[in-house]
């Protein structure tokens, strides 16, 4: 797939302007809220609906033909736009069809042209949240049970309240795995401040319950896995079990992985091997605009910049009490086990590409897709209409459930690292990187033409061929912080010479916006550089000195770092070597509670 032409986005908005869609949707939404808290049918209530909203509205699908999925579009001038959408009745969680109604907040005839009128009038900084996952284990290897779960995120609870920062943790899939969120905010210092509040907040809380963390990009440690007691993950397992069983090359990765790991088959299907963790990262949309959205994730997420980014943050051979005796970085590997792991090229646009609509709600009609926003990462490449949902790239979320109807791009290909400096710099390099792209789509649209003429701004926000990005992440994978970075010129760069260019090049792109100084540019590369090149010739080579020495921390290859201490534990490299991998978690997590503890 590639991106709409803007003749499209304009044709688009003549048909229907954007103030109308803006206010059918906050009609419909509000009429909607009403009519299913009173309703206890089944039934889309249409007529009612095309009273409240003003145009007609109708459903994609005829009443008991999708397994209860449907779309509810209206119509204006000959266009259809989405309302919102369901899923089938196995995906909802005991709730009824009118309860699981989800809005779809993008507004397809928000474009270049017409963004100047919208509450957004001119470019400025955007709200970035992320979400961090992370993976707690006993010091003796023994996995947590659910009280000392909820133990865990009560004392979290208690200690992020006394910091200051948001002080919940989230459930992930796997039992013994946790998503703490970084609350919105905008700038390297916030970012970075919240993120030290994290890290202290999790070695406290290891200290009041005598669990410890391991924040890697995978979850290392010897473990059965078990999944989370929860309606949703059931339903999300059953559907990536029958997805997979769909292609039988994903059997095979799956016993690749097993022997690779030294994990018993019996034990494990594609979801218990699924044991990323990743740095999940949010930006605003602004308008609302799906044009925005499909160029945000067009460039940035598969850019020079992603790929970067990605290798900053890697750092985790560790997977069932294995090191890996190939890769300093096995996320990607584990992700590459399951078919909607694969790499996507674009998300589809219902509105803006020839049967996005009828792709999108088929894949809620053949329940490959277990929520409505994931319907949009749509891929048939392997012969059947899947969603990739897991894919190592990102998503566009129309989706979002609060009352401003926010939009976002979410990144998520950013893996876990225990270094608040260099999580803050990715973080905020991604809202510098979103400002830039949001200045262009406002002056060109979806025309990538300017941007190949910008040879500064092409090598780092242009869109890379899908094995060009494949490749350059599996070389990071098996490098880390070492390995060069290929621009969308086909130019070759260390990190530390991409990152100085990029400095050079934001504080041109930025010039003109009033919320950045120079001084904050600086801040967020020079530190980047520091890291990855420190001036003195000296970095970290032991996990104490990466997390707690105030002179070289956050420095060095983080990857090599844990192969290097799990070699000095006595682990040999491929080998199943728990009580080596026990080792480094352990004096990762005693790393953290000096640095962070005192």
């Amino acid at each position: 797939m590639s991106l709409p032409s803007n003749e499209t986005l304009i044709e688009y908005s003549d048909a229907i302007p954007w103030q109308d869609i803006e206010r059918h949707k906050r009609q419909f939404n509000k009429a909607f809220e009403v009519l299913a808290a009173q309703s206890t049918s089944d039934d889309l209530p249409l007529a009612e609906l095309s009273d409240a909203v003003g145009v007609p509205v109708t459903a994609y699908y005829a009443k008991g033909t999708a397994g209860g999925s449907n779309v509810i579009l209206a119509e204006q001038n000959g266009k259809k736009f989405m309302l919102g959408s369901v899923v089938t009745e196995r995906y909802r969680k005991g709730h009824t069809m009118l309860e699981s109604v989800v809005n779809y907040n993008l507004n397809p005839s928000v474009n270049h042209t017409n963004l100047t009128e919208t509450e957004d009038p001119t470019t400025r900084m955007r709200v970035l949240g992320a979400e961090i996952e992370l993976g707690l284990v006993h010091p003796d290897g023994h996995s947590p049970s659910e009280d000392e779960m909820q133990a865990y995120m009560r004392a979290y609870y208690n200690h992020a309240l006394r910091i200051g920062i948001y002080p919940r943790l989230d459930r992930e899939a796997c039992q013994y795995q946790v998503e703490a969120h970084i609350a919105p905010s905008i700038g390297y210092s916030k970012a970075r401040g919240a993120l030290t509040g994290i890290m202290t907040a999790l070695a406290a809380a290891g200290d009041d319950t005598g669990l410890i963390t391991a924040v890697m990009s995978c979850y290392p440690t010897e473990s059965d896995f078990k999944m989370t007691d929860h309606p949703k993950v059931a339903t999300a397992v059953d559907l990536m079990l029958e997805v997979n069983e769909l292609f039988p090359e994903y059997a095979d990765r799956l016993s690749e992985a097993q022997a690779r790991y030294h994990i018993d088959p019996a034990t494990c299907h594609h979801v218990n091997m699924f044991r990323n963790q990743g740095c999940h990262i949010h930006i605003d949309l602004a308008g609302r605009s799906e044009g925005l959205g499909l160029l945000t994730f067009y460039t940035i997420l598969k850019s020079a910049t992603a790929l970067a980014n990605a290798a900053v943050l890697k750092g985790g051979p560790f997977v069932n009490g294995t090191c890996d005796a190939e890769l300093l970085c096995a996320r990607e590997y584990v992700r590459a086990t399951t078919v909607t792991g694969r790499y996507l090229d674009l998300p589809i646009s219902p509105h803006l590409m020839d049967d996005g609509l009828e792709k999108y709600a088929a894949l809620l009609k053949l329940e490959h897709a277990n929520s409505v926003g994931r319907a949009l990462l749509y891929d048939e490449s392997l012969g059947q209409p899947i969603s990739i949902m897991h894919n190592p790239i990102g998503r566009v979320r129309p989706d979002l459930g609060t009352p401003k109807r926010v939009c976002t791009v979410e990144s998520t290909g950013m893996p876990a690292n225990v270094s608040a400096s260099r999580m803050a710099a990715v973080l905020t390099d991604f809202e510098f990187s979103h400002a830039v792209i949001e200045i262009y789509f406002r002056k060109h649209g979806l025309d990538l033409g300017p941007m190949q003429d910008d040879k500064a701004m092409w090598d780092i926000l242009g869109p890379l061929t899908q094995e060009t990005f494949e490749a350059n992440h599996h070389d990071s994978d098996r490098e880390g912080t070492d390995a060069v970075v290929t621009t969308a010129s086909g130019k070759q760069m260390t990190l530390p010479e991409f990152y100085e260019m990029k400095r050079r090049f934001m504080h041109r792109a930025l010039a003109d916006l009033d919320e950045i100084s120079p001084r904050d540019i600086d801040d967020v590369y020079m530190s980047l550089c520091r890291m990855l090149e420190p001036p003195s010739g000296l970095s970290a080579q032991t996990v104490h000195q990466y997390i707690a020495d105030p002179k070289l921390r956050s420095t060095g290859n983080w990857g090599k770092i844990l192969q290097n201490a799990y070699q000095e534990a006595g682990g040999v490299l491929g080998e199943h070597s728990p009580a080596a991998v026990l080792k480094v978690v352990n004096d990762v997590h005693q790393a953290m509670r000096t640095r962070y503890l005192g």
